[in-house]
Order: structure tokens, then C-alpha cells, then sequence
């Protein structure tokens, strides 16, 4: 059996930039956040690329706009679309310390993965791999450990029948199982 190494991650990412926008070099990103409303509080932004582990820079954010789906920035030293284009695919990405608070019961994706999953009375299933947003309610993908059922994942409904304790801070996952989960 694997254990769980949960590390919090340096970066979240919340935003991507899709474009640049007109002539002055604004960019148009898309939010990756139930929180777009910190991009108007942001002094600045972190840019990185696809699959980079540090940023490419701090750019100061000079304004920022909603448009349709998206937002529009300005970031000091970007002043015309050839700089701007340099942006697109880029991620805006903060800190874990630099999170919007989230209510009490609310956890973030990056909180969930890698927990242990267990059952109210001990069982040990396997670990969060993958959490999937399905609109009605989230699914956690649990990998299972070797012996506890012929699937090599199970599906976990995120409802409060099922899901019944989160304990990020213990990287552990309680939940009572319905019939049929692990056949």
C-alpha cells in the first residue's frame, strides 16, 4: 500500500490569458476562480508558462475590466499587441497564502486530492486522484488500494449521504459507502 505524501502546492492557478485585447496591449483572460472579483484587488500579477514551476514575471496591474466571459487587464509594461500576444497561454497563478478564505465545509480541489479515503467504520479505500465537477454535485475519484475492490477506482458522489467528514489538516476523507460502490 501507498501512503498519501500531501504537500500543499506552491501555486494555484486562477486565471488564463487567452489574447491580447486591442491595440494598447490589454490581454483577455478567463477566470479560474469562483472568486473573479480578486483580480479587480490584485496590484499585480504572476505570469507562468504552461508547465513552469516559477514565474516568468511580476507584472503591476495597471486596470482590469469584465468583458462578456472574461476579464480584461492591463499590465504595466505590456503596450502593445506584439508584447500582449507574447502573453497568450500563459497562467496567472498565486500563492497558497494569497487564497480567497473559503466558508467553513468548503475545501479547494488541491485540499481533497491525495486524501486517504476511509469508511465511517475504518475501511481504508485509496486515495482522491482526481476530483470531477459535474454541475449537479462534484464525483471524488478514488483510487483504491490492492484488495479492496475489482475496480481500480471507485466513484465517490459528494453529497452529505455519502460524504461525511473532510479532514484536510489529518489527510483524511470519511465516507459511508452506498450499496453496489465497490462491486
Amino acid at each position: 500500500m501507498w501512503k498519501s505524501k500531501k504537500e500543499k502546492p506552491n501555486w494555484i492557478v486562477v486565471g488564463e490569458v487567452i489574447c491580447p485585447w486591442g491595440n494598447r496591449g490589454e490581454i483577455k483572460i478567463i477566470p479560474h476562480t469562483d472568486f473573479p472579483e480578486r483580480f479587480q484587488q490584485m496590484e499585480a500579477v504572476r505570469l507562468f508558462k504552461k508547465d513552469a514551476e516559477e514565474p516568468v514575471g511580476l507584472f503591476p496591474l495597471e486596470s482590469c475590466r469584465e468583458h462578456k466571459d472574461g476579464l480584461l487587464l492591463k499590465l504595466s509594461h505590456v503596450d502593445s499587441i506584439d508584447e500582449a500576444e507574447k502573453l497568450r497561454g500563459m497562467l496567472i497563478k498565486v500563492s497558497v497564502d494569497e487564497l480567497m478564505p473559503l466558508p467553513p465545509g468548503r475545501y479547494y480541489i488541491f485540499q481533497i486530492i491525495g486524501l486517504e479515503c476511509q469508511t465511517v467504520t475504518g475501511q481504508r479505500l485509496g486515495l482522491v486522484t482526481e476530483v470531477l465537477q459535474t454541475g449537479a454535485n462534484d464525483v471524488y475519484v478514488v483510487k483504491t488500494y490492492p484488495g479492496v475492490s475489482r475496480q481500480k477506482e471507485i466513484l465517490i458522489p459528494v453529497i452529505p449521504d455519502v460524504v461525511k467528514d473532510i479532514r484536510p489538516e489529518e489527510g483524511v476523507l470519511i465516507v459511508h459507502l452506498l450499496d453496489g460502490l465497490l462491486d
